[in-house]
């Protein structure tokens, strides 16, 4: 037996898919794309803290949200 545990989200979505289970598998489709936006959001916070002037903070902050509410929000669009 596969531990789900032991797959990335993507490899569990695909499993999931082929076993015959697409409402497992849209859920691990969601979490892989949380987890890319997550990871975008950390990359844009790390870009922001230690790259972006403070003048241009708060402009840098709203870029990095929008993109990162545009990935949350494309995949409820998608689906």
């Amino acid at each position: 037996m596969i531990n789900l545990e032991n797959l990335t989200a993507t490899e569990a979505e695909a499993l999931a898919y082929s076993e015959g289970f697409p409402g497992t598998a849209r859920q691990f489709a969601r979490i892989a794309d949380l987890q890319r936006a997550l990871g975008q959001a950390v990359a844009a916070l790390e870009e922001i803290a230690y790259h972006v002037t403070e003048k241009h903070r708060p402009g840098a902050a709203k870029e990095a949200l929008a993109t990162i509410d545009d990935i949350v929000n494309l995949w409820e669009i998608e689906r």
